[in-house]
């Protein structure tokens, strides 16, 4: 979720590239969304996971790997963009016998 709120400040709303714990809470809030019982580890942790680059003075940026997790890892809504390919399952060539 902190990878969307990064990606939202950054790409869609365009106010700014970097994010904080003040904007973890502010937009979790706005969307709804339940708030972590340690806000200040959230981008620490997205960080130590490797999509977030520190910045210092508590600022973390959106690296590739979060950028891509949110922009083609992450399931979307029915009806909207592309559908995803499925991949067909490979047809058993030899049937068991009992």
């Amino acid at each position: 979720m902190a990878a969307i709120v990064a990606y939202y400040i950054s790409e869609i709303a365009g106010i700014k590239h970097t994010i904080s714990t003040a904007d973890i809470e502010r937009y979790f809030k706005q969307a709804a969304f339940k708030l972590p019982k340690k806000i200040q580890q959230t981008l620490p942790n997205a960080a130590a996971a490797g999509y977030f680059e520190a910045e210092g003075n508590g600022a973390y940026r959106l690296n590739p790997v979060g950028y891509n997790l949110v922009v083609h890892g992450l399931p979307r809504p029915h009806g909207t963009g592309e559908p995803r390919r499925t991949r067909r399952k490979k047809s058993q060539s030899k049937r068991r016998t009992k």
